[in-house]
């Protein structure tokens, strides 16, 4: 209620002040103290004049409160009663019958907007859960049906947030003092950046030179589907130790795998959208000038991964790298750089049995990612010329966008594996005569690659066919496998695919699907489970035809969206 005060006023001219209270039913209560006159005449006169007299400007008295017609009162009290027995135009509701509400609360400006806001909000909601859950055209090669067999993924599938909220990664946390000799442009020399190096070695880090022992090859190669329309790339022509790698920078890219291993857009999206990386994570070689002139023509690199997982989101990165070696091939007895690197994420397996790195080693590193890029990045222009086996993957690992490659398991071919990439460790033996160790050690792998490549430029290219003498090393009995092979993949398959493939018509989450492995216009891998119960669950549950592969072993096909069908196959033969 708006509270109301009044103000005595009287007309001009001459002559005592009037009483205003005089005029009312109970009279001045301050009777001959009153300090205004109640002299009878000019009260007649105040009582002859019109009650709406306010606009005259010969009224005796009017009151400053011209909203209401209600009497004036000498107390408050007394005018607050005075105003409720009388009907006035503040806060008149027509046709409300509020009950026993509040007489002032008006019903329609409340209700009616609080029942039409909820309904357009949850219009909005509805059409944005309508818009997230419909499916990007092409972006699964599976028909995956229906909507609730998405949906089965809950907590299994779990999915980056928009925006995480993520600790300091190692890069905004600590910067390595820059004291460095630049050159005449401004970029800082390689040799003279300060990092804080974390040397490795292992104790059976040598070359023999019999081969009678059986070990692992590096893991499988990732390929991906060629990008649409790839940018020009530079070839090594800047100066004559750049121009000698150039035939075989050109065959490396002449490999039917070459666009899909090296798409590195599409690496840095697939990224992005699980959470692992940002765009700006990743670095990119910058064009040949004056300021690489004094830098190696080309080098020879290899890394060491392990697997990390983000322990807010879950995400999990099977390539996070762990050691950086880096060879001058300029001059091979020369290491630009060896060291372990610190991963962003707390590791989930350090693949010890891989790379020999244990937690105790890692456990005081200061050297990251972000330190490997900036050496990375002051020791190559776009012509540098990067030598390595499957070096993709130490680029990918790297996050580093370079297409000035020669990929030894991009030069040779299996003799055994039509169309297939021959493992470094059967190089070494078919070319070079050399054993490998069983545990691999980066600064030789780069230097096995390096001699493997030096042997194809100097026969031209013309080199024969690779045997298979040592074939994968398997840490468990394929009898006890935790894995199904999926094969005939199409090239654009991704291995996301394969788990949203599971997991909607299976129910079950693969543990881990690795990069595919394609030759020619199909791929395979070898997707792994939590238990082999799982895997034996997850192959029961699938819907498709039973046959039986030319091995025996029992396979079900699974159909594609545009047509064609993939196979889920058995490790071992069954009854």
């Amino acid at each position: 209620m708006v509270k109301k005060g009044y103000k005595l006023t009287s007309a001009s001219g001459d002559g005592p002040k009037t009483c205003a209270f005089f005029f009312s039913d109970k009279g001045c209560r301050n009777g001959a103290n009153c300090k205004f006159s109640h002299d009878a005449e000019a009260a007649a006169a105040a009582a002859a004049a019109p009650s709406g007299g306010a606009s005259d400007a010969s009224s005796s008295v009017v009151s400053s409160e011209t909203e209401s017609d209600g009497e004036i009162n000498e107390n408050k009290a007394g005018a607050y009663a005075s105003l409720a027995k009388k009907q006035t135009p503040v806060a008149t509701h027509k046709s409300i019958d509020v009950g026993a509400a509040n007489p002032f609360w008006t019903a329609p400006a409340v209700e009616t907007p609080k029942e039409e806001q909820p309904s357009t909000q949850e219009k909005k909601k509805k059409k944005r859960k309508k818009s997230q859950s419909t499916p990007a055209p092409g972006e699964n090669i599976f028909d995956l049906g229906n909507e609730d067999a998405n949906n089965q993924k809950g907590d299994d599938a779990a999915s980056p947030p928009k925006k995480q909220k993520k600790v300091a990664t190692p890069d905004q946390r600590q910067h390595p003092t820059n004291n460095n000799t630049v050159s005449p442009n401004g970029v800082a020399s390689f040799r003279n950046l300060q990092l804080p190096i974390a040397s490795f070695s292992l104790p059976s880090a040598h070359v023999a030179q019999t081969a009678s022992v059986t070990t692992s090859p590096r893991p499988p190669s990732p390929q991906h589907e060629p990008a649409p329309t790839p940018p020009p790339k530079p070839l090594p022509v800047a100066t004559p130790a750049h121009l000698k790698w150039k035939d075989s920078v050109i065959a490396t890219r002449k490999h039917d795998n070459y666009q899909n291993a090296f798409d590195f857009e599409r690496k840095q999206q697939e990224e992005f959208s699980q959470g692992i990386s940002s765009p700006h994570h990743w670095i990119e070689s910058r064009p040949y000038g004056q300021w690489c002139k004094a830098n190696p023509a080309a080098i020879a690199i290899d890394c060491e991964m392990c697997e990390t997982k983000d322990p807010v989101t879950g995400t999990t990165d099977h390539k996070s790298l762990c050691r950086l070696s880096v060879v001058n091939a300029d001059n091979p007895s020369e290491v630009l750089l060896d060291t372990l690197v610190k991963p962003e994420w707390p590791v989930s397996n350090y693949r010890t049995w891989v790379n020999g790195i244990t937690a105790k080693d890692l456990e005081n590193v200061q050297f990251t990612l972000r330190h490997a890029q900036m050496f990375m990045q002051s020791l190559c222009s776009d012509q540098t010329v990067v030598v390595g086996h499957a070096v993709h993957n130490d680029l990918l690992a790297l996050r580093m966008k370079h297409h000035t490659n020669v990929d030894t398991a991009m030069l040779y071919v299996s003799k055994d594996d039509d169309g297939g990439t021959p493992s470094l460790k059967n190089l070494a033996i078919n070319v070079l005569k050399k054993q490998m160790p069983e545990v691999h050690d980066s600064v030789n792998d780069a230097k096995i690659a390096l001699d493997c490549a030096e042997y194809y430029r100097s026969k031209g290219g013309n080199v024969a066919p690779v045997e298979k003498v040592f074939t994968r090393k398997t840490r468990s009995d394929p009898a006890d496998t935790t894995m199904l092979l999926v094969h005939r993949l199409p090239t654009t398959t991704q291995p996301n695919h394969l788990v949203e493939m599971f997991l909607a018509y299976t129910s079950i989450k693969p543990k881990n699907v690795p990069d595919i492995i394609f030759s020619g216009s199909h791929g395979k891998c070898n997707v792994e489970f939590t238990t082999k119960e799982h895997a034996e669950l997850a192959y029961i549950n699938l819907a498709g035809e039973e046959r039986e592969d030319k091995t025996g072993k029992k396979q079900k096909r699974v159909s594609l969206k545009g047509g064609g069908y993939v196979c889920v196959r058995k490790m071992k033969k069954t009854n």
